[in-house]
């Protein structure tokens, strides 16, 4: 059956969670680790999020059973991390943007969404250094990504089953089918699976063999979801694997056979993605050959104009230009973390747009400064991984400028685990020490930029 609805019946549901259980029980003696810990976060947020139907309503005090659970995350990983938020200067633009989110939201009393964007920032910085933590602690054997990666199996698994039963969600724009096992929205479950693919990609201590497997198959998961703009995002990071990472394979006197089978898999994935972005791809040939030409009033755009980028270009300049035709102060400091809910009938479909109505002028350069300084650290990281890390924060890169993973606790994650290894591939680099967050040897803001 294939329908406007998401939701999966609760017997399959309930198959997944009873699959889970096993799996769970059959890592128990390889848990005992962050690693562990981390494969047991991951779960409970996207296990939860499959039964949505029940865990998105009010159950106490207007809040749901997610709405807690992600407090409860949050709290976890503070609780854990707090000895490192102010150990390292690498962490200082994400307090900067914090900083920003705080100033929108008290200038413009912006209670409710000050605090949802704030706990998601928090979740976000907290999630990042026990990532860093997680696979610094580790024997470099992959047992951090791995369980990790373990925590994707039933979600796919999920997602097998729509596949199968052909449980499948009709796109309202093409009529297309999105494939994602029940999970709430189609782009919500699609940045799910970039969070696999990044972690797969990033791996220490895993064969290029095993992780090309694993990215192979997370990235026709990705496919099957449906969502473009998450597919086209997935793009770089595979990219980066098969033709860097291979690099290493081919100084094991395979380079050939390598070399080869990376050029034959980047003629299929271009194959594909200009199969499936056809339309998309010939919007932005207009968006980029207009010279700025589609940046005008909504009321000024023609009915082609509307169409374009499944309706983001409309939806962008009903931001855009909402926050011109504002005061000096709303331009400053936008207005207010999350105030679009308000005012729109859809998000931005954009995270820079939305920010600089939310967060004004300020706060939307802040945002991209955070994400610059996280950039130029995996540029500065270790050789072998460097590009994997350039293509997962690409990667993200073009996921904030199609829809809006800074919204969505998904988002969060992924940029965390994003920003999680880079930090410690770039510490990696700069610490003489076997473990690089080892934080009894540390001063407070003792590693960032400067200091080598």
């Amino acid at each position: 059956m294939i329908d406007g609805s998401s939701g999966m019946p609760i017997a399959l549901l309930g198959l997944g969670l009873g699959a889970w259980l096993l799996l769970t029980l059959y890592l128990a003696p390889r848990l005992h680790s962050l690693g562990g810990l981390l494969y047991i976060l991951l779960s409970a947020r996207y296990i939860t999020t499959f039964f949505h139907d029940y865990t998105t309503k009010a159950v106490f005090a207007g809040q749901s059973i997610n709405s807690f659970l992600t407090l409860g995350l949050t709290a976890l990983c503070l609780l854990i991390t707090w000895r490192d938020l102010l150990r390292y200067k690498v962490f200082l633009p994400v307090f900067a943007m914090i900083l920003a989110l705080l100033m929108s939201g008290f200038w413009n009393m912006e209670l409710t969404g000050t605090v949802n964007a704030l706990i998601r920032q928090l979740l976000f910085l907290s999630l990042m250094i026990l990532v860093a933590k997680a696979v610094d602690a580790e024997a470099n054997d992959g047992s951090t990504s791995r369980a990790m990666l373990a925590a994707f199996v039933v979600p796919i698994l999920y997602q097998l089953m729509s596949i199968v039963l052909r449980l499948g969600k009709a796109s309202e724009s093409d009529g297309s089918v999105s494939f994602m096992g029940g999970y709430v929205h189609e782009g919500v479950f699609s940045t799910l699976l970039l969070t696999a693919l990044v972690i797969a990609a990033l791996a220490a201590g895993l064969s290029w063999r095993r992780r090309s497997i694993y990215v192979a198959v997370i990235f026709a998961a990705l496919v099957f979801a449906n969502y473009r703009t998450a597919v086209l995002s997935g793009v770089p990071i595979l990219l980066a694997h098969f033709i860097f990472g291979s690099a290493t394979v081919a100084r094991a006197r395979l380079g050939n056979y390598v070399r080869s089978g990376a050029f034959l898999l980047a003629l299929i994935i271009g194959f594909t993605v200009a199969g499936l972005f056809s339309q998309r791809m010939a919007d932005l040939g207009t968006l980029l050959t207009s010279g700025g030409g589609l940046i005008r009033p909504p009321m000024e755009l023609t009915p082609d104009d509307r169409s374009l980028l499944s309706g983001r270009i409309l939806i962008w300049n009903d931001y855009f230009f909402t926050t011109l035709r504002s005061d000096i102060s709303h331009l400053v400091f936008g207005f207010g973390p999350d105030s679009w809910q308000r005012a729109f009938a859809l998000y931005a479909h954009n995270v820079y747009i939305s920010y600089i109505y939310e967060l004004g002028f300020v706060g939307a350069l802040i945002f991209a400064y955070m994400q610059l300084h996280f950039i130029v650290l995996a540029v500065l990281a270790r050789p072998d991984k460097r590009w994997h890390l350039l293509g997962a924060h690409i990667s993200y890169g073009l996921l904030c400028l199609g829809t809006m993973p800074t919204f969505t606790i998904e988002g969060v994650i992924l940029y965390a685990v994003i920003c999680g290894y880079t930090v410690y591939y770039y510490l990696y680099q700069r610490v003489p020490a076997k473990r690089v967050m080892s934080g009894s040897r540390l001063a407070p803001l003792r590693h960032g930029f400067a200091q080598p």
